[in-house]
């Protein structure tokens, strides 16, 4: 079969799944979008790699941007033609995306990559089965059935072992937002129903600590650590909760929570 001048020809496997990636990213590196297809096993070799992304760069699925403090590695965000692309090929939900043509705000890039980095430590530690990106959950939440009482940064579903595994909504706080907000949040996953774990990271101590105490009477698992330690540890990784200091692990959170009917068993 011959296909027209300037169209792109997608893999149903390998370029499907690479450009839902960055979609589900909204913006994600070239080294990060690598890391992921090594990870989940599907592309080993980087030439290989190099040019599946380079020919969705010329046929305008993938935008390719500079931004001056990632040095030589390439942004890439998914134009309107890839959502479309992605459809056409039976991906669902992807229709509610709004386009990324436009210039990313620059203090938007570096929460957005660290949420990259915390899929990337998951699926590194071995224990990732799926992640819930903060673009499909808002994607969600635009069905009273299947919305979330909040739109969360990740939600993440990982193994337990035996079988086992746990979930839990995951916040990246760079920097310190207002009490009105904190409480606005904190009312809302008060009022969650469908996940009961969530973590808050951040690279900041004081900002854990100023977020705390709006969290102490909620009656979820709501933890707070480290996000460099995490990015080590994973689930192994400690934390503490809204009141008290005793740390523990995540692992331990999740496990705890498994015992008493909030994990699950397949």
């Amino acid at each position: 079969m011959r296909y027209l001048k300037g169209s792109v020809c997608l893999n149903e496997t390998q370029d499907k799944r690479l450009l839902k990636w960055v979609v589900d990213s909204r913006f994600i590196t070239h080294s990060q979008l690598f890391a992921l297809a090594q990870l989940e096993f599907l592309e080993s070799s980087r030439p290989v790699f190099n040019w599946r992304v380079r020919r969705m760069v010329q046929g305008g699925l993938l935008r390719k941007q500079v931004v001056a403090f990632l040095a030589s590695d390439a942004l890439y965000s998914a134009t309107r033609a890839g959502l479309h692309a992605l459809e056409e090929m039976g991906v669902p939900d992807v229709g509610g995306f709004t386009d990324r043509n436009t210039d990313p705000h620059e203090a938007q890039i570096p929460h957005i990559l660290e949420l990259t980095r915390i899929r990337l430590a998951l699926l590194s530690s071995g224990t990732l089965m799926r992640w819930m990106s903060e673009s499909f959950i808002r994607v969600l939440n635009l069905s009273p059935i299947h919305a979330y009482a909040k739109t969360y940064d990740a939600i993440a579903t990982v193994s337990l072992g035996g079988g086992r595994w746990g979930e839990f909504a995951i916040e990246y706080e760079r920097t310190l937002k207002s009490p009105q907000k904190y409480d606005k949040v904190c009312q809302a996953i008060e009022s969650e129903e469908r996940v009961s774990n969530f973590l808050y990271l951040s690279p900041s101590f004081s900002v854990l600590s100023a977020i705390r105490p709006h969290f102490e009477r909620t009656r979820h698992n709501v933890y707070f650590g480290a996000i460099q330690t995490f990015k080590q540890h994973a689930l192994d990784a400690e934390v503490y909760p809204g009141r008290g200091f005793p740390t523990t692990t995540f692992r331990a959170v999740l496990e705890l929570s498994l015992a008493t009917g909030r994990a699950r068993v397949l």
